[in-house]
């Protein structure tokens, strides 16, 4: 078996795209696709990578909104990271419908946005 890139190509293989943009005080990854067991890694790479060298000092913005999927390796990974980085550090902008809907599921919404509880709705709102 081949070992798995850091960023996906996007190709049939991997379900899961990342970017990243840099300024002086942020780094932002872009996740598009599907967020699961198998296409998880490319994403706990570049969360893990944010924690030391030339990003260190940066907020790390995670910018949800082209999300198609996301189940509990989402919710891993993010938990993971808030962890290791510091809840002041990790932001987490646009999250597509499904991450309202797994957040909310999870009631982790109110961690994760604190200052917008309309935005992520309580798992009692949820259908």
């Amino acid at each position: 078996m081949r070992g798995r890139p850091v960023h996906s190509s996007g190709t049939a293989e991997y379900a899961l795209r990342l970017t990243s943009h840099r300024t002086d005080d942020a780094l932002t990854i872009t996740v598009a696709g599907d967020i699961d067991p198998n296409t998880v890694e490319p994403l706990q790479c570049a969360l893990s990578a944010a924690r030391t060298g030339p990003d260190a000092r940066r907020t790390v913005v995670l910018d949800l909104s082209a999300v198609t999927f996301a189940g509990t390796s989402l919710i891993n990974a993010l938990l993971r990271a808030r962890t290791s980085l510091g809840a002041e550090r990790l932001r987490i902008v646009d999250p597509s419908p499904c991450v309202i809907h797994l957040m909310a599921l999870s009631d982790l919404g109110r961690h994760f946005f604190p200052d917008a509880a309309s935005a992520v709705p309580s798992a009692a709102a949820v259908p």
